[in-house]
């Protein structure tokens, strides 16, 4: 069994090198994406120190927070870890810190087998802002590196501000004459966290719906979030689990403040969870705490 581990980093390179050199492992095989915004010299340093020649860094894409950019890095990953022959697929954050020693990991891919595990909901859902349909039925556009949605006529837009507003007129304009936004009739939609464990049965599953599909990555161009979407509606809303099993937990240990959209930082008061959560990785973790 040979394990896959897709990293996704925008800053702090020695933080990702600890991270990747306590996964060392000659059954591992690490891919590492760093955001094109930031300066690779920092981050192949780090990776060199480290000793950490083996990782396999990815094609660069600008992976701003909410951008459909962050699904092709992620894709990639999969892609060329399947090329490689690897049988299971972690997707992690630069900044998340391993729950558990890399054998432990190992021990757990190897007895998941077939079985896949990511977050997932049917859309919509009241757990996300108009249920999510400001992610499937609204256009985001991308400005000046920022993600926005345009929110139509007779849609409740009281939360803007006069800046957003006005930026929401804009937009108004901009998405003069296109038609409306449908999700693919091939697929039903389903979110959940950006973090995935997928089976070799369902990383080919992913890889060959992208191929057959090649308009699923174009309509999301336009999603807010379409890392939350791409890879739950690709497998749930497809029938894929229909003969594969895939369970509701990303086996990640987060805390999210009331209203917030980025994860808390955890601090000691919250080893105790962390360590009976049984989740594989915890974010984001103030690095100079102890596990």
């Amino acid at each position: 069994m040979r394990l896959a581990l897709v990293v996704l980093a925008h800053d702090k390179p020695a933080q990702v090198a600890r991270l990747l050199g306590s996964l060392r492992h000659p059954r591992l095989s690490a891919y590492l994406h760093v955001d094109r915004r930031v300066a690779w010299d920092p981050f192949a340093r780090a990776l060199a120190d480290a000793g950490l020649a083996d990782v396999t860094a990815l094609p660069r894409h600008a992976t701003a927070w909410a951008s459909p950019q962050l699904v092709d890095a992620a894709i990639e990953g999969l892609a060329r870890g399947a090329g490689d022959g690897c049988d299971y697929f972690l997707l992690v954050s630069g900044l998340d810190t391993p729950l558990r020693p890399v054998e432990e990991i190992l021990d757990f891919a190897e007895q998941a087998g077939s079985r896949s595990y990511l977050e997932h909901f049917p859309l919509p859902d009241p757990r996300w802002r108009l249920g999510g349909r400001d992610r499937i039925e609204f256009y985001t556009y991308t400005l000046r590196g920022r993600r926005h949605t345009c929110i139509p006529r007779g849609e409740d837009s009281g939360h803007l501000n006069r800046r957003g507003r006005l930026l929401n007129r804009a937009l108004r304009l901009r998405g003069l004459g296109k038609p409306a936004r449908r999700f693919p009739a091939y697929a039903r939609p389903f979110g959940g966290s950006q973090w995935w464990n997928l089976s070799r049965a369902a990383a080919d599953h992913v890889l060959e719906f992208v191929e057959r599909h090649p308009d699923y990555r174009r309509y999301h161009e336009h999603t807010l979030a379409p890392d939350e979407i791409f890879f739950q509606s690709a497998l749930l809303g497809t029938g894929f689990a229909e003969g594969h099993e895939v369970v509701d937990d990303a086996l990640r240990f987060i805390r999210w403040p009331e209203g917030g959209s980025h994860p808390r930082p955890l601090g000691p008061q919250d080893l105790p969870a962390m360590r009976a959560s049984g989740a594989l990785f915890a974010r984001k973790l103030d690095p100079a705490l102890k596990l």
